[in-house]
């Protein structure tokens, strides 16, 4: 069976996240990705914990289904061997510094120049224009610039990070969604682009309506904890045994909850719509508190789906690890490792009919595919391999 992206060659020159979680989405769906990394270290997070047999997790959590090289690209050989591969590459996706870029000789125009028709993917925290586009940053730095940050927490607590680094992954899946634009784009005009991609821009996309509200009211809400500040009641709330998050947010949902709850204050004045509602949010959720308090989570939120009410017991990762969802869902699937041979990997949430790949590649030992991608792609030998180890350019 062909894969979808099959024919596709992705030159990669990432580290970190963002980036390389990129080129893992691009090869599930069957592009032959090239994970280009420095020679003799490797991408940063082939050193970051957490192990296991003394292997790291990290690395293989973004980098399956690629194959890696290793290459010293701020030598002049080094630098010539790269244009080699961008000459026959259809994308680039690189995470690098603007900076790191231009000192390389690896910028959009430079690449161009060898490749008129590539699709080169820069990925950075704040984008190749504005004030901030040489700044240095993190998830965690970019979700406090992005105003998420300032909208998790309670009302009166301080702000808080997600838990996991959600600006990466919401980078590396702008990226693709890009990247694929532009492949589509290049079958009707046969032209490349250049795909610039903030992942503080992505996250500022997604505070909603909060920013066209201030705008024109001068006002808008922050933290409201875990509920929600536009409709009521929603929220997590405790039972006997655990959380349920219950979210009646139509006039419809919440008087199935009265009809399921019983209790006559719910059809008061104060909770009449969905303004009363926030306006009177204590008062309600305490009687949905009480009703609670002796019922056991799972148990319940069949009751209330039964009743057409959206809720949902709170998992940890350690539940969904324990939960056959996650394998119904190919959420977690079997790799081949290298090293560690068969282990389970995080699959992506995007599934189609046809066109993936079947059996995946663990993520790659440092320069494990070096003899194969440079006799494959630039026609080397066994001497032109052995020259450019020991001068230390691969």
């Amino acid at each position: 069976m062909s894969m979808n992206l099959e024919g596709i060659r992705v030159v990669e020159l990432t580290h970190w996240v963002a980036g390389p979680l990129t080129g893992q989405i691009l090869g599930e769906w069957g592009a032959d990705v090239v994970h280009v990394e420095r020679a003799g270290a490797g991408d940063v997070t082939r050193g970051n914990g957490p192990f296991y047999k003394g292997e790291s997790l990290y690395y293989r959590a973004f980098n399956r289904d690629k194959r890696s090289v290793t290459l010293n690209v701020g030598t002049p050989e080094g630098h010539e061997i790269m244009m080699q591969l961008l000459g026959k590459a259809d994308v680039f996706v690189t995470n690098y510094t603007a900076s790191f870029l231009k000192k390389n000789g690896l910028t959009y125009e430079d690449v161009k120049a060898r490749n008129p028709g590539i699709i080169y993917c820069c990925i950075s925290g704040f984008g190749l224009t504005g004030r901030y586009k040489d700044n240095k940053a993190l998830d965690m730095v970019m979700q406090a610039m992005s105003g998420q940050m300032a909208c998790n927490g309670e009302p009166d607590g301080i702000p808080y990070k997600t838990g996991t680094i959600s600006g990466d992954y919401n980078g590396a899946y702008q990226a693709v969604q890009g990247i694929l634009i532009a492949l589509l784009g290049k079958q009707r005009t046969g032209q490349g682009q250049l795909i610039d991609i903030s992942i503080t821009a992505s996250l500022i996309c997604g505070l909603e309506w909060r920013i066209p509200e201030y705008r024109l009211t001068g006002k808008t809400s922050l933290r409201t904890g875990n509920r929600r500040p536009t409709v009521a009641p929603c929220n997590l709330y405790a039972t006997k045994d655990g959380y349920v998050y219950i979210a009646a947010s139509s006039q419809k949902m919440y008087e199935k909850l009265v009809e399921l709850i019983g209790d006559k204050q719910m059809l008061d004045e104060r909770f009449s719509d969905n303004a009363h509602r926030i306006a009177n949010i204590e008062e309600l959720e305490q009687i949905i508190l009480n009703w609670l308090s002796d019922k056991e989570t799972l148990p319940i939120v069949d009751v209330l789906q039964a009743s057409g009410i959206p809720s949902g017991p709170l998992f940890t990762p350690m539940d969904l690890a324990n939960d056959t969802y996650v394998d119904e869902q190919q959420i977690v699937i079997p790799v081949d490792d290298p090293v560690l041979g068969t282990i389970p990997a995080m699959g992506t949430p995007i599934k189609m009919t046809s066109g993936y790949r079947s059996e995946h590649r663990g993520a790659p030992a440092l320069g494990q595919h070096n003899s194969e991608i440079y006799r494959e792609v630039l026609g080397w030998d066994d001497a032109k391999l052995t020259e450019m180890k020991e001068a230390g350019i691969i």
